[in-house]
């Protein structure tokens, strides 16, 4: 367990902290730790799951994730920087790629509770949204972090009419005044109200 702990955080200040070549954009692979990991608002745990656990226990764990991040007390009250990250202690190597289908099946329950989260492991396919070429995800131990939806987010949340409403309901406004100044941003959300109709 101690040993999993350190393997996932030894990779996330290695390289989720860091800067990539092939990331698509300035900074490090994700934006939000280093300031989270400042305000004492990252928290890295270990959670004992079973060897066989299926997809159905593995949403079980997702949802448990959602709730105790929505439950614990943060050092910080600035939300955008509460990150809880869990690594699956006794998951059977094999069943790894069950939490993609966790990952699916969980989503869209958590993005209407302004949720985002994603799965890690050795072997996962997940890629950057900025660059395909680049897997991002692919952790030494199998893990699942959840944070707040932030403005960045729109561009996970563009191809299902019931994440771009999640994500409108609480952003739109910032597009409207023109607060939005990422080119990559304004082009994801303009191309998904005209998908999925204007959500303002």
């Amino acid at each position: 367990m101690a040993a999993d702990l350190a393997a996932a955080l030894e990779w996330v200040e290695q390289f989720v902290m860091k800067p990539h070549g092939q990331l698509g954009r300035d900074g490090a692979v994700c934006p939000f730790v280093q300031a989270s990991m400042k305000a004492d608002t990252f928290l890295l745990e270990s959670w004992t799951v079973e060897p066989d656990a299926t997809v159905d226990d593995l949403v079980a764990s997702v949802n448990l994730l959602a709730d105790t991040f929505e439950a614990r007390e943060w050092a910080s009250r600035n939300q955008m920087l509460h990150t809880l990250v869990v690594v699956l202690d006794g998951l059977a190597p094999e069943r790894f790629h069950l939490l993609d289908d966790a990952h699916a099946r969980a989503k869209s329950g958590l993005v209407k509770r302004g949720l985002m989260f994603a799965q890690f492991y050795p072997e996962c396919d997940e890629r950057a949204v900025r660059n395909p070429a680049l897997q991002v995800a692919r952790s030494p131990v199998p893990m699942l972090a959840i944070r707040r939806m932030a403005q960045h987010d729109v561009l996970f949340l563009d191809s299902a009419a019931e994440w771009f409403a999640a994500y409108a309901d609480r952003f739109a406004d910032r597009y409207q005044q023109n607060a939005v100044r990422d080119p990559a941003l304004k082009k994801a959300f303009a191309g998904a109200q005209e998908r999925w109709g204007d959500r303002s």
